[in-house]
């Protein structure tokens, strides 16, 4: 028994030995809050491993040229961080002026590392450079005046920083053809924003904003302080599927970072500029989630079929269109007048189906393809 224990032992340490395993070293902080030292040491070493972790992914990570793909790459190697270290030491930790500071060393394992980089790049390059419309309904209220102004700090400022992060900006007054979006959100949720099949997604939404007295302590300066909320969502256009909701508050305080001494304008402005990293996230995060799930659950797209002599046509034609390989699932919606659509679920792109449809037969009739858009395919069955 001793001896299988030995073996069993050596094995493992030939299997650890033959494994990429990396030392690096990460440093991370977090705010002490409460005087609760035990809870910011926890948020301070995960800070510090995802460090670790970085150093080891090295210039894998780096070797992106537009920032967003960086940034989706790390999301999905942070989000497994615990899986890649192996082990880690404490190297020190301290606190000064209510922030725990904590410094590790960890050993990294590299080989799931370049797996699940290399499957977070995958996906980054289908994403491409994604094209996006920001359509914001922002209104401002001076002080002391009913009257209502329309402005376009937010999408400026959205503008500005997608534009950095490598997406494609669409001028949605070049658009023409109408959609109706989630009205949830808020009145431009209604709003016909145009032909978004010019673009991926669109991001819409509203903002408020409030200008307002300065408070009794500083009454007299030149302060000029504003609040207000928004609420956004972003949407792909070719399903008009949600991905992601943001909203927020937006307020100056005494220990704001904004400078408030210029204009209501300039601190509106850099209000909105403190949270767009917040709002930029979270697209980010439903993007990639909407290509996560297009990739391991296929992609929903509505089928037009014309040319069908009967109700019981159209039930054929759903089971024939099962039968197509790539269909995980297919649901026939409606009939009348010789037409019937369908909603399917198919692992590929509409131009993928629209060839399979056109290489196939319906009860040896020709299958011709009338139009095939982001998320909708339109198919005759000849006479």
């Amino acid at each position: 028994m001793r001896t299988l224990s030995l073996a069993l032992i050596a094995s493992s340490a030939v299997a650890l030995a033959q494994a990429n395993v990396v030392t690096k070293e990460g440093t991370g902080e977090a705010a002490v809050i409460n005087k609760d030292e035990g809870r910011a040491f926890e948020e301070a070493k995960g800070a510090a491993l995802r460090a670790a972790v970085e150093q080891a992914a090295g210039v894998r990570v780096d070797a992106d040229t537009l920032v967003v793909n960086n940034q989706l790459v790390r999301d999905q190697v942070f989000a497994n961080t615990g899986g890649y270290v192996k082990s880690f030491d404490v190297v020190s930790k301290k606190v000064e002026k209510n922030v725990m500071t904590v410094t590790v060393k960890a050993n990294v394992i590299t080989d799931n590392l370049d797996k699940d980089i290399q499957a977070a790049r995958d996906l980054v390059k289908r994403m491409g450079r994604p094209s996006i419309v920001i359509v914001i309904q922002e209104q401002t209220i001076p002080i002391g005046d009913k009257t209502t102004l329309n402005s376009e700090v937010t999408a400026t400022v959205l503008t500005e920083a997608f534009k950095a992060d490598g997406w494609e900006i669409k001028d949605p007054q070049a658009v023409n053809k109408s959609l109706k979006l989630d009205p949830s959100v808020g009145a431009a949720g209604a709003k016909a924003v145009g032909d978004l099949t010019k673009a991926n997604y669109v991001l819409y939404g509203t903002t408020s904003l409030r200008h307002a007295e300065p408070d009794s302590l500083l009454k007299g300066s030149s302060i000029y302080p504003v609040s207000g909320e928004y609420n956004l969502a972003i949407a792909a256009t070719d399903s008009e599927l949600q991905l992601a909701k943001v909203a927020g508050k937006l307020e100056w305080k005494m220990d704001s970072k904004v400078s408030p001494t210029v204009s209501y304008e300039r601190t509106a402005f850099g209000l909105i500029q403190e949270r767009k990293r917040e709002i930029i996230d979270s697209v980010r995060k439903g993007v990639l989630e909407h290509f996560r799930s297009e990739t391991m659950n296929g992609k929903r797209i509505s089928v037009a079929v014309s040319g069908l002599d009967s109700f019981g046509a159209a039930k054929d034609f759903k089971k024939s269109i099962e039968a197509i390989k790539g269909i995980k699932e297919a649901t026939q919606d409606t009939f009348a007048n010789g037409k019937a659509t369908f909603r399917v679920v198919y692992a590929g792109t509409v131009d993928d189906l629209a060839s399979e449809v056109e290489a196939a037969t319906f009860k040896k009739k020709k299958l011709n393809i009338v139009s095939a858009t982001g998320n909708t395919l339109e198919v005759n069955v000849a006479k």
